[in-house]
């Protein structure tokens, strides 16, 4: 590059503000050491278990992204969604043992077209397309992967549940969207009862897309996105802003609990999680 880039902690910079004012005149020396590794151009999943009492019960899962957007940390978009996650498996580590098995997912490739829980979708659920088609290979197999009819369910198609995914910032959580699934509102209304007084209670009939329960939701299996405080989450993900400094511990910390709440009910089910049909064809236009 023909001008090396920096990020400089807020803290920092403005420590350096108050120094220029004061007529100190700071100055800065920086020893940069980067490189690229191109070694490895594989992306990666990572996945860990509560282990369920019942090896035969459907598991359920949480996950949030992995991946970010230079030039900023990608804190709120999404880095707090993955803390969220861990300290929501970090409660649930201290409680009994669920019927369930609880399954975290830290995805890869969101940013790039929810590549990484799209490779999972294919692998355990469902796949979509016809196999011999040549644009199934390499990258076209995922940017074109919502275009593809038909939609064949894997024989582990029922072993999931339910999915909750975090991908809407580091603010309070407000509720949850229903994704069309009628019968999924009494249950949230229900489970959302405990956390009225934390300032969540609603429960929206519509579905919110472009993160990585869509893939779940497109062939039949259900996956939902928390409502979340949107705060300065719309001017600051994908820019510089979105650093580490903007996020809000007391908020994370109350949607971390929320999620675990959610993962406990959903675990303790005596029946798998209700579902849409499987959809056959395209929306018409």
């Amino acid at each position: 590059m023909p001008l090396p880039g920096v990020e400089v902690a807020a803290e920092d910079y403005r420590r350096l503000v108050r120094l220029a004012e004061r007529g100190s005149a700071p100055t800065l020396q920086l020893d940069l050491a980067v490189h690229f590794d191109e070694n490895d151009h594989q992306a990666y999943n990572v996945l860990a278990d509560i282990p369920g009492t019942d090896p035969k019960a459907a598991y359920v899962m949480a996950g949030a992204h992995l991946d970010s957007v230079t030039p900023g940390d990608g804190a709120a978009d999404n880095a707090a969604g993955v803390a969220m996650v861990m300290e929501a498996a970090r409660i649930l580590k201290t409680m009994p043992r669920p019927r369930r098995t609880i399954r975290f997912a830290l995805w890869s490739g969101e940013e790039q077209g929810e590549f990484g829980s799209i490779a999972y979708v294919e692998r355990h659920f469902a796949t979509r397309g016809e196999r011999r088609d040549p644009q199934q290979a390499g990258e076209a197999k995922y940017l074109r992967w919502w275009h593809r009819w038909p939609i064949t369910p894997l024989p582990s198609w029922r072993e999931m549940s339910v999915y909750f995914n975090l991908d809407n910032g580091a603010g309070k959580i407000r509720g949850i969207f229903a994704d069309n699934n009628l019968a999924a509102i009494p249950i949230f209304r229900d489970w959302l009862k405990p956390f009225e007084s934390m300032g969540a209670s609603t429960v929206a009939i519509l579905g919110q897309g472009g993160s990585d329960n869509d893939a779940m939701q497109d062939v039949g299996v259900p996956g939902y996105q928390f409502i979340q405080d949107w705060g300065d989450y719309g001017r600051m993900h994908h820019t510089s802003l979105d650093t580490y400094d903007h996020l809000d511990p007391d908020d994370m910390r109350q949607a971390s609990i929320i999620l675990a709440g959610f993962l406990w009910n959903a675990a303790n089910m005596n029946q798998d999680f209700p579902r849409r049909p499987l959809p056959t064809k395209p929306m018409s236009k």
